[in-house]
Order: structure tokens, then C-alpha cells, then sequence
């Protein structure tokens, strides 16, 4: 299979997932057919979460006859991003990936070189391609991502900046012991005992636990909340965008934001392939 130039595989992974699309052209799109989405259970064994990876991958690659000559790839930190290794320990995902390398497996799965395969933070290619979607350029702008962790980044004049700002210190712990999926579900079993799943999204949509999700929701907003208040403020943003999975249910929590913070909110597209996009723009820095 010949490699065709200006056609590029863009990975996302996350907490519970794993996206890809291919990207050609310019101004880029998303070559049609060519997106799928699959669950990945990052706590895993690691044959388990790279079969996962491999299978929605080989999806999009099988939508062309022809190869990628590029692979660019989202994921989260810690992460050696130079040389595709991933650093996560500790971190209630991926743990049975820590020290693998990560560029060396993509390179086997796709036959694309190791010199043209590129890594970059999940939370700055997320902002990048919001930025880029809501022709923000211009502005300064912060990106929050709730999800499994809490991930945050700064745009400003074409450069993305991780604020890593996850892992900060916080009440009595982390941002993230309090501002995620185990963060909201520790202070639920904490305030009720027990709870009935193990995820935001039942949670969220379940009519059967409504007390669960008014209780959910109001903690999550008052984290929220404070950490903007005490990490966001002080590096004065135009905007803040505010995406991840946990964000999608934006309508149990968003307005309670909007009402008590004075900086410009804005919610994210939740279209992944603006991430694709945004990873293709090479002017940007990240």
C-alpha cells in the first residue's frame, strides 16, 4: 500500500476511549468514512488496551486504499511525548502501559516510520481544536477537560502551554482527587455509602438516580468552582472552554458556573475531529 502525502492518521486517546480519522488537505477535513470511535478500558492488561486501540484503528485504515504518511496521536501525561512513552503511574488509568513505548507499536500496527509519528497532550490538542473551531485565535483562552483526570491548558498567540494543573495541590489532596470520575464517585460512596454504577454517564442518565445526580452535580460544581477561582483567575483568560466526557451532562452543572464566575465561559463542540484538526495546523505549537 503507496504512502500519500498531506493525508494524515490523527489518534485520540483517553480515559475510556480510543477515536481516529484520517485528515487531508487544506484547508484539512476529515476524510468522510474514515472516524471511528471505541471503548477502551484503560485498567486493563496491556494486550487488552492495545488490541482495543489496534481494532478502531485498523477500522480507519481500512476506509483507504492508501497509507497515511503521518500518524500525530492525543494522549494524557504524564507521557514522554519526544519518544512515545508513556509515563502514567499512579494515575487510575493505563497503569500496565507504564514504560511501554507506545511509538514503536504504531509504527508496527500501521507500517508508517518512527520519524513521522508525533505525540502530543490530550489537553492541548483538545484546546487547539476548539480554539481553532470557534476562530478564537485571537484570544487567550484556557481549556479544562473533565473526564477520568482534570485536564488544563493555555493557548495564547498560536502556542499551546499543558498547565498540568490536574495534579496541583487542592483541600486536602489533588485537583484531581475531587474534580473527576473517582473524585465525584469517592464523595458520592462517602456521602451515601454505596452506589449503584460505576460511571458519570448512568449517573447522569438514569432516571432511577436522581438523588445521586443532584448530589453529584452539586459537588462537582462547587470544586469546580473553587479551583477556577483560585488556578484561573490569577492567569486572566479572555475565555474558558470546557469540555471532556463528564462535561457533556453540561446541564446539570453549567449554569451554576455561569452564575458564579465572572470570566467568559464557553462549552466545547464535542466533536472530536475538530481535535484532529487542530493537531494538523503545524503553524500552532504545542
Amino acid at each position: 500500500m503507496p504512502h500519500t502525502e498531506n493525508i494524515i492518521l490523527c489518534v485520540d486517546l483517553g480515559g475510556t476511549h480510543c477515536s481516529s480519522g484520517l485528515v487531508h488537505g487544506s484547508p484539512a477535513v476529515v476524510m468522510d468514512g474514515s472516524y471511528f470511535r471505541g471503548n477502551v478500558n484503560s485498567n486493563a492488561e496491556r494486550v487488552q488496551i492495545l488490541s482495543a486501540i489496534k481494532q478502531t484503528i485498523d477500522k480507519t485504515l481500512s476506509s483507504t486504499t492508501n497509507l497515511p504518511s503521518e500518524i500525530f496521536i492525543s494522549c494524557p501525561g504524564p507521557f514522554d511525548y519526544e519518544n512515545g512513552i508513556s509515563l502514567m503511574d499512579g494515575m487510575n488509568k493505563y497503569q500496565s502501559l507504564l514504560g511501554f513505548n507506545l511509538k514503536t507499536f504504531f509504527a508496527n500496527i500501521t507500517g508508517i516510520d518512527l520519524s513521522s509519528i508525533y505525540f502530543y497532550n490530550d489537553a492541548a490538542a483538545f484546546l487547539l481544536g476548539e480554539v481553532v473551531n470557534k476562530k478564537m485565535e485571537n484570544r487567550r483562552v484556557i481549556g479544562l477537560t473533565l473526564g477520568t483526570g482534570l485536564g488544563s491548558s493555555l493557548y495564547e498567540n498560536g502556542t499551546i502551554v499543558d498547565l498540568n494543573l490536574g495534579s496541583a495541590v487542592f483541600s486536602n489532596g489533588i485537583v484531581e482527587d475531587f474534580i473527576s470520575t473517582r473524585g465525584v464517585l469517592a464523595h458520592l460512596t462517602e456521602k451515601f455509602g454505596y452506589i449503584p454504577v460505576d460511571n458519570i454517564k448512568d449517573i447522569a442518565e438514569r432516571p432511577d438516580l436522581e438523588i445521586f445526580r443532584k448530589e453529584a452535580f452539586d459537588f462537582l460544581s462547587k470544586q469546580l468552582i473553587t479551583f477556577i477561582k483560585e488556578y484561573i483567575y490569577p492567569l486572566t483568560p479572555d475565555t474558558i472552554i470546557i469540555g471532556g466526557s463528564i462535561a457533556k451532562a453540561h446541564n446539570y452543572f453549567f449554569d451554576k458556573l455561569l452564575c458564579a464566575l465572572d470570566t467568559e465561559l464557553s462549552l466545547a463542540s464535542f466533536d472530536e475531529r475538530n481535535l484532529f484538526l487542530g493537531l494538523t495546523l503545524k503553524t500552532f505549537s504545542i
